[in-house]
């Protein structure tokens, strides 16, 4: 009896269906990159705890020769059989992965593993390993027309980016290339089903270990504490979305939080540029709307305080939740679980955060 999947057809229809009906005004493929991209971390949240580069690598064949391929679920037993077909001729690396691969096997599969009967079951499904194959791995399949020609044709650069995975390929073709082509081969492929998406409760992709011996990644993350920041640079992007918290007294507020709960000001900000845009002048009820642009409380409608007094209820419990972020999940994915029910709220809210960092550098300011 196979273990729950991972990942299904119907898990990529209620991705697409939700993008489709919350990015409705955007073009069609800004939302195909969503979508792309909200799959591949549906997938990786669910993911055992390996290298990134191996992990990224591995997604991409999944998606490649179950979704898109098979068509049909990715399961737990399928990672385990690439894992023992990567190993082929490498007994270091799977000694290696042992470890964070048992944990995830115990979580994920319907037995109980020991470590010898996992060695076991890799070495008995050990075959050429499909990241080192040059063959095109969806050979016979037929796509739609739309994924064989045009800007994000199959044929072009998708099928140089699976080529090349047997090189180390930079996070962003990853990202990009792969992810449109296998995830949206697949959504452009799947029927009119409706189903939940099933919480992450394993580990997302860690930071790059600092050794094979995997380097502890718990806590709030340096990169999200407190920093200064180049003020100037904010307030203009912020007008620049007609944003009411430019201003005073939420500016001022909002940055003196950060401060005081050694949060960094772009990860509040994103919070509010995911939760209220930002807080437009234009929109309706905006002085209301801006005392409490996190939402806490559940929404500015129902707890209408004041900005200083939101700001703070958002900054403690980011406080509380990266205090305890256990080893191996993104922090972004790990305030998901408890700040939003919305799945694509960590996507969006990274996306903010990293426009926001680069602001300075845009600039050409000094940090």
């Amino acid at each position: 009896m196979e273990s729950a999947a991972l990942l299904s057809p119907m898990d990529i229809h209620t991705i697409r269906r939700y993008v489709q009906t919350k990015y409705a005004p955007l073009p069609d493929g800004r939302r195909a990159e969503i979508v792309a991209d909200a799959i591949r971390r549906a997938l990786a949240q669910r993911m055992p705890n390996v290298p990134d580069e191996l992990k990224l690598r591995m997604i991409d064949q999944l998606i490649t020769r179950y979704l898109v391929g098979e068509k049909r679920d990715i399961h737990p037993e399928d990672v385990l059989d690439l894992i023992a077909e990567i190993g082929q001729g490498d007994e270091r690396l799977t000694e290696r992965l042992l470890e964070p691969l048992l944990e995830w096997a115990n979580e994920r599969t319907q037995r109980r593993w020991s470590p010898e009967q996992l060695a076991s079951r890799l070495e008995r499904h050990r075959g050429p390993s499909p990241l080192l194959a040059a063959a095109e791995p969806l050979a016979g399949v037929q796509l739609p027309e739309e994924l064989v020609s045009g800007r994000n044709g199959w044929r072009g650069a998708t099928w140089a980016a699976v080529r090349s995975l047997a090189k180390p390929a930079p996070a962003i073709v990853l990202a990009s290339v792969v992810a449109l082509g296998s995830a949206t081969a697949w959504i452009a492929l799947s029927g009119e089903r409706s189903a939940s998406i099933e919480e992450s409760t394993s580990a997302a992709p860690p930071a790059p270990a600092a050794s094979p011996a995997f380097a502890p990644d718990v806590g709030m993350p340096k990169a999200l504490r407190y920093a200064e920041i180049d003020k100037q640079a904010l307030i203009a992007y912020l007008n620049g979305r007609d944003s009411l918290l430019a201003e005073a007294p939420y500016f001022e507020a909002i940055m003196d939080t950060a401060r005081e709960y050694d949060l960094h000001p772009h990860l509040l900000f994103a919070i509010t540029g995911q939760e209220q845009g930002f807080v437009p002048k234009s929109a309706k009820q905006a002085a209301k709307i801006a005392n409490n642009p996190f939402n806490v409380g559940h929404s500015w409608m129902e707890f209408n305080t004041d900005i200083a007094n939101s700001a703070g209820i958002a900054a403690r419990l980011l406080v509380k939740l990266g205090e305890s972020r256990p080893e191996g999940y993104d922090p972004f994915e790990w305030f998901n679980r408890t700040y939003a029910e919305d799945p694509l709220w960590s996507v969006g809210v990274r996306k903010i955060f990293d426009k926001l960092s680069g602001l300075g550098e845009e600039s050409g300011a000094i940090r």
